[in-house]
């Protein structure tokens, strides 16, 4: 450094503390940046494990015995009024997520169906199948609401 004019190595040492001191207060806010990532990041995971054990206390309930309203109302099809309030009943839980089990036909499952019962096969049906819908079952998103009660083929005679 020889060759530098007076005073150009004093400023040189003040720029070189000034870009040392720049990149120490970068590297302090990275580091602030991601811990409030991190800790923002917990606070919307405990507000989701919130909202889903809020979900499990009230509304999952709460939607199972307006299934149970449902069953009792279509309890009497020949009242048009009665199927009436039915039907929007309905339409409201499927509007807000609640979808009906149907499975005839398919595979039982018993973790979406309760068997009630079984049938023998007819000719070329395999075992297993679901062959009658006694009461609808219903989810709400991945969350099953109540099983499907179901009757359900099976090879051989009944057993005792």
């Amino acid at each position: 450094m020889g060759d530098l004019t007076p005073g150009a190595e004093e400023r040189l040492d003040e720029l070189a503390r000034e870009v040392a001191s720049l990149r120490d207060l970068f590297q302090r806010r990275l580091f602030d940046d991601r811990d409030r990532r991190r800790l923002y990041d917990e606070l919307y995971d405990q507000l989701q494990w919130a909202r889903d054990g809020l979900a499990r206390q009230v509304v999952t309930p709460l939607l199972q015995e307006l299934l149970l309203v449902v069953d009792r109302l279509g309890s009497d099809p020949a009242d048009d009024f009665v199927r009436s309030i039915r039907d929007e009943l309905v339409d409201v839980l499927e509007r807000r997520g609640v979808v009906a089990i149907e499975p005839h036909g398919e595979p039982f499952d018993p973790a979406q169906h309760e068997a009630t019962g079984t049938v023998e096969l007819a000719d070329g049906q395999p075992p297993g199948v679901v062959m009658a819908v006694e009461r609808p079952g219903y989810v709400h998103g991945d969350r099953l609401l109540r099983p499907a009660r179901v009757v359900v083929s099976r090879s051989g005679p009944p057993s005792p």
